[in-house]
């Protein structure tokens, strides 16, 4: 296809050669960012996953201090 239409653009002239090279080149660049961009999003979506779970372990962690807190408190109190 990209073959077609630079033969095309050839015969029309050097301005429309270099348009056409110059837009198939945009497009290519495009398409490796477009690459890239995913690849950081999947990146971030695990890096914020795993954030997510480390969070709800502290939490459970937290909770459960909190508890033997209280917990260690009521006996002093009974003391």
């Amino acid at each position: 296809m990209e073959d077609i239409i630079i033969k095309e653009a050839i015969q029309q002239g050097l301005w429309a050669t270099l348009f056409v090279s110059l837009y198939l080149y945009q497009l290519s660049q495009a398409r490796e960012n477009d690459k890239r961009s995913q690849s950081r999003e999947d990146k971030l979506t695990t890096f914020i996953t795993d954030m997510s779970r480390q969070f709800e372990t502290l939490t459970r962690s937290y909770e459960r201090l909190s508890e033997d807190v209280k917990d260690i408190r009521d006996k002093l109190r009974d003391k």
